[in-house]
């Protein structure tokens, strides 16, 4: 077999086709997890490997070097998701809670913010077109903390009617929004208002294109 061929210890072979799988399969992993930890170092320590080995069927690895996440993203649109309008809004609106929290706190390490903070800014981003009630923010919200976006502090559930719940705001936002700078996002917003207003004066204008991902 060709792992058999790598340069590696026997151990670092039969770990490796399951790191690859959890790479691919999650998307991310966080060097400050301990469910992840042992794993990220893993790749860290045989990055180029794994880089590779990657490439090879059309996947490029990358790192937040800051935050320290690894991520696998897809050179091709064959194992991108592709994510629903709110879905999307939410992740725009956690990017956004982010880079405010960050820039204003000068955090060392992820910001953390109330479900009362991202409701808010889902309706000043929205407006009442797409105004949501609390199962959908759950859903919404569980989505992203599945995607590895958001953590609950202290253990708890996501609890949309508990306003002052607080979630971590994980560096992987970062990453899986493909907008580089805040005026491109400051003219995503501006595309969708536009795109909703259209929308209520029966126009039949399309909404801004969803955003894909590596799931």
């Amino acid at each position: 077999m060709l792992i058999d061929q790598l340069d590696l210890p026997d151990k670092a072979k039969h770990e490796l086709p399951r790191i690859v799988n959890r790479l691919l399969g999650e998307t991310f992993l966080y060097q400050d997890m301990d469910s992840d930890k042992d794993d990220y170092y893993f790749v860290h320590r045989h990055r180029e490997l794994m880089g590779e080995l990657l490439d090879m069927v059309g996947f490029d690895l990358l790192h937040d070097d800051y935050h320290r996440i690894f991520q696998a993203v897809s050179q091709f649109s064959y194992c991108r998701a592709r994510h629903k309008l709110d879905e999307t809004l939410m992740i725009v609106v956690l990017r956004k809670l982010y880079e405010d929290h960050a820039e204003r706190l000068s955090l060392a390490n992820d910001p953390v913010v109330t479900i009362g903070e991202v409701r808010d800014e889902y309706r000043a981003i929205t407006g009442k077109q797409r105004d949501l009630g609390i199962v959908q923010y759950e859903d919404l919200l569980r989505r992203m903390k599945s995607l590895g976006l958001i953590e609950t502090v202290d253990g708890r559930t996501i609890e949309a009617r508990e306003s002052e719940s607080r979630l971590r705001l994980r560096g992987s936002v970062r990453m899986i929004l493909p907008l580089k700078t805040a005026e491109e996002m400051e003219a995503w917003l501006r595309k969708y208002k536009k795109s909703a207003e259209d929308k209520a004066g029966g126009s039949n204008e399309s909404e801004p294109e969803n955003l894909e991902n590596d799931r």
